[in-house]
């Protein structure tokens, strides 16, 4: 039986193939508790993501990737598994009452952002933004760039049709309509949910890290593989190499005969 699969637009507008994290024995290999999670993200992608013919991508290549693009093959692993819900608890900012908001992936999946755009300031001049890559965290976690206007700077190509260098030092004042810009171009990274409390009515704004989401899915998934390797292994004294050999289905069966047996 075949592991199902789920397609999306990676760079250069290829097609890639994601298959559901958790159907391979590498993915225990994956460390979900490092500091970086730009790391943790590119290790997920290098280990479930190939073209569409089955091979793998370059270990390199998804630092090369946008965030938005990462994000998009993100989502194509968590529906490659059939799990499209994503259950936000928030807290109302006004009464405190908790809130359940149910997050349905299939409105997200989708073409990725174009890695490049354009804006204007309130004078006409034109700038050319680029979306931040895997690289770029990378680049200013090493160098502990913190500083908005460094940022901003970093992803500033041209200026009324001149290129400018990772030197400019763009006007103050464009740096909260920048903010602006690369959110109405990418909303998804950053993303912003809109809800109204069940309680006292107040409008909700709720900031998503979808990206963090995802990832403590996929860790959960990963403790859930070695809870079963645990289980099958006590009751057939099997390796942890044959128990992860099997595909997903055929654990499933066993697991169920085992709490159905009591042997449990």
């Amino acid at each position: 039986m075949n592991e199902p699969k789920a397609t999306f637009t990676a760079p250069a507008a290829q097609r890639c193939c994601a298959r559901a994290f958790g159907s391979a024995a590498c993915d225990l290999d994956i460390a979900f508790d490092v500091v970086d999670r730009a790391s943790a993200v590119t290790a997920l992608l290098v280990s479930c993501v190939s073209d569409t013919q089955g091979r793998a991508i370059g270990i390199d290549e998804p630092w090369t990737w946008t965030l938005n693009q990462r994000l998009q093959a993100l989502i194509a692993m968590r529906l490659a598994a059939g799990d499209a819900i994503i259950e936000l608890q928030v807290a109302c900012s006004a009464c405190g009452e908790a809130m359940a908001l149910d997050l349905d992936l299939r409105t997200f999946a989708g073409d990725p952002a174009a890695p490049r755009f354009t804006w204007y300031d309130d004078d006409g001049t034109e700038v050319s933004l680029r979306l931040p890559c895997a690289d770029d965290l990378r680049r200013w976690r090493r160098d502990g760039v913190l500083a908005q206007e460094t940022l901003a700077a970093s992803l500033i190509e041209s200026v009324a049709g001149q290129a400018v260098g990772a030197d400019h030092h763009p006007p103050a004042g464009w740096l909260s309509a920048l903010d602006d810009a690369f959110a109405a171009h990418d909303p998804l990274t950053a993303l912003q949910l809109q809800t109204r409390c069940p309680a006292c009515d107040h409008d909700q704004p709720v900031a998503c890290d979808l990206e963090a989401w995802l990832l403590d899915g996929f860790a959960g998934t990963q403790a859930k593989m070695l809870e079963e390797v645990l289980q099958l292994a006590s009751a057939f004294h099997w390796s942890e190499a044959e128990i992860l050999a099997l595909p997903r289905w055929r654990r499933a069966h066993y697991l169920q005969q085992i709490a159905a047996r009591g042997w449990a």
